[in-house]
């Protein structure tokens, strides 16, 4: 694969972990929250949990650069596509279809970011096994 597609699938899924940084704000108290939270939790462990998993899970995927990390960020927003889709959760604002392409993209592109790293293992083993031979 090119680099540019991996450099433009770590730049979206940094752009897309800051988006989700909001729910920062929202834990504090400073604006209002678009997502109702479940009646098992609080709104402020809501946006505590929404923060860990699309915050700074796209965001340690990126750093680490490991096809793992980037398999688990697939499925979470994999996962959000689903719960999005079937209307799981109320949101207050109804922007529930732009989370969709957003959560959709960003799974693609992670899930690039994974099979460029598979790739490049793969590319480097055979590598070594040509240049044992001799």
């Amino acid at each position: 694969m090119k680099s540019n597609l991996t450099t433009i699938s770590k730049a979206y899924l940094l752009l897309v972990s800051l988006i989700n940084f909001n729910h920062v704000i929202s834990m504090l108290g400073l604006t209002e929250t678009l997502v109702s939270a479940p009646s098992y939790l609080s709104v402020w462990w809501w946006h505590v949990i929404l923060f860990l998993v699309y915050g700074m899970l796209p965001l340690s995927a990126v750093l680490v650069n490991n096809e793992k990390s980037c398999l688990i960020v697939t499925g979470v927003f994999i996962a959000g596509v689903l719960t999005e889709s079937f209307g799981v959760f109320t949101m207050v604002v109804d922007v529930r279809l732009v989370f969709l392409l957003l959560d959709t993209l960003a799974a693609v592109f992670s899930l690039v970011l994974a099979v460029e790293n598979v790739s490049l293992k793969v590319a480097a083993e055979r590598l070594s096994l040509e240049r044992s031979q001799f």
